[in-house]
């Protein structure tokens, strides 16, 4: 069984069987293995959309949960390889150019892998799926 990276937060809102789920930069960050590269670990609150697993109402306490792979995913898309892109993209049309051209458009290709990204996020949505539970005491 996969590792669960879980996130406590409260209900914002709630359309059909999605929650709006707000959550706190919690303790547990600094010991996650993954918060140097974690955009949550700069935030303080962060909303996002999970889908629920059972009925939850607006000012519910919830835990998010989302498996620790596809974090591990989501990195790779978002880090990895724009930094492989930059660095190939210097050592190849370095060959072709001078220095402060390859250096910009390689910039540019990472700026259109993020582009592409963006364009693809309903996709990629369907893949990175957080479900919300009421949190148990």
């Amino acid at each position: 069984m996969a590792s669960i990276i879980k996130h406590e937060g409260e209900v914002v809102s709630v359309n059909g069987n999605m929650a709006r789920v707000r959550i706190m930069q919690a303790g547990s960050c600094s010991a996650c293995q993954a918060k140097a590269m974690c955009a949550s670990a700069e935030a303080k609150v962060k909303e996002l959309d999970a889908v629920m697993m059972e009925p939850v109402a607006v000012g519910d306490s919830v835990v998010v949960e989302v498996s620790q792979s596809m974090g591990w995913i989501a990195v790779v898309l978002a880090y990895v390889i724009p930094f492989i892109l930059l660095l190939a993209g210097v050592a190849i049309l370095g060959r072709f150019m001078d220095e402060a051209a390859a250096g910009t458009l390689s910039i540019l290709i990472v700026g259109l892998w993020y582009l592409v990204l963006k364009l693809m996020n309903s996709k990629i949505n369907k893949h990175f799926s957080f479900t919300v539970r009421k949190l148990t005491h």
